[in-house]
């Protein structure tokens, strides 16, 4: 049998969270295609799932979120300590009379999903704006919380 790191870098890749995310997505599609076999209406029960990415720089941290088909009035952000929240809807179009659905892959819902930074952030100093389809949040670090490289003598 071969040792567990060989084995951990053979079957994953080196971000677990980006492992995560890609099982959470299947479990989503293999949710929704149940609940199609089983006649039932999946967009009424299954909310979508946008991808995110969080990047760190020296003085802040950036988070992003795919919205597409959202406004920008369905996005709300609320920070807690540590903690960032993100909520957001996708509403379902009206069918109008004498129009059917042929096909529908597209997910309608609500969004709800924390996020738990490494560190303490400056809620007052926290900067979000919406462009095309994407949440971009800025989030500043505390000053005294990040790093800092001292000099041996």
């Amino acid at each position: 049998m071969a040792n567990l790191p060989t084995f951990w870098k053979e079957h994953f890749s080196s971000n677990p969270l980006s492992e995560i995310s890609s099982f959470q997505k299947r479990i989503d599609r293999m949710m929704n295609e149940l609940m199609e076999l089983r006649g039932g209406s999946s967009d009424s029960l299954m909310d979508f799932s946008p991808s995110s990415e969080i990047t760190e720089e020296e003085k802040n941290y950036l988070l992003k979120v795919d919205l597409p088909g959202v406004k920008k009035e369905d996005v709300k952000v609320e920070v807690s300590g540590d903690t960032m929240t993100i909520k957001a809807e996708r509403k379902t179009e009206k069918e109008e009379k004498g129009k059917k659905r042929f096909l529908s892959e597209i997910s309608y819902g609500s969004y709800v999903r924390s996020f738990t930074l490494p560190q303490a952030i400056d809620e007052k100093k926290v900067d979000a704006k919406f462009e095309n389809g994407v949440l971009q949040v800025s989030i500043p670090k505390i000053e005294n919380a990040m790093s800092k490289q001292i000099s041996i003598h």
